[in-house]
């Protein structure tokens, strides 16, 4: 009686397990951000730049479509506010290829706390040349 008894909860347990491993999965939260990037002073460079993050792997991807730039972008970074107010922001490169064309596109790993400060709000993305970022923007939530 007592072998059966143990026989008949193979299924339900095996069935609660399953369902806890699918709904892990489910819980992964996929991210998305965009930036509209313009100058900072004039002129007719401009773009967009899309971010995904997926939080369960810890992985960005990100894309930079532009025009009008004065030469081939040469840097691409994410920039955080400074830890301290008079301090310098914190800069996540983005690594461009050598012969960038439009979208520029990558990916990398990052840290728990680079998503929560993209959660914020008050994180920019620029892209421009050696010699400056020529255009740059907030990176927000998609709609």
């Amino acid at each position: 009686m007592r072998r059966i008894a143990v026989r008949s909860l193979r299924l339900p347990i095996f069935a609660v397990l399953t369902l806890n491993l699918l709904c892990g999965v489910a819980w992964a939260d996929t991210l998305k951000f965009t930036a509209a990037l313009e100058p900072e002073k004039a002129g007719t460079a401009k773009g967009t730049a899309t971010l995904t993050v997926d939080t369960s792997t810890k992985k960005l991807d990100w894309s930079i479509d532009y025009s009008g730039l004065s030469a081939p972008p040469a840097m691409a970074a994410i920039l955080s506010p400074p830890k301290d107010p008079k301090g310098n922001p914190g800069t996540v490169p983005l690594t461009l290829p050598a012969k960038p064309t439009s979208p520029a596109t990558g990916s990398m790993q990052v840290t728990d706390d680079q998503i929560a400060g993209l959660k914020t709000g008050q994180w920019v993305v620029m892209i421009g040349s050696t010699k400056a970022p020529e255009i740059g923007g907030e990176i927000k939530p998609a709609p």
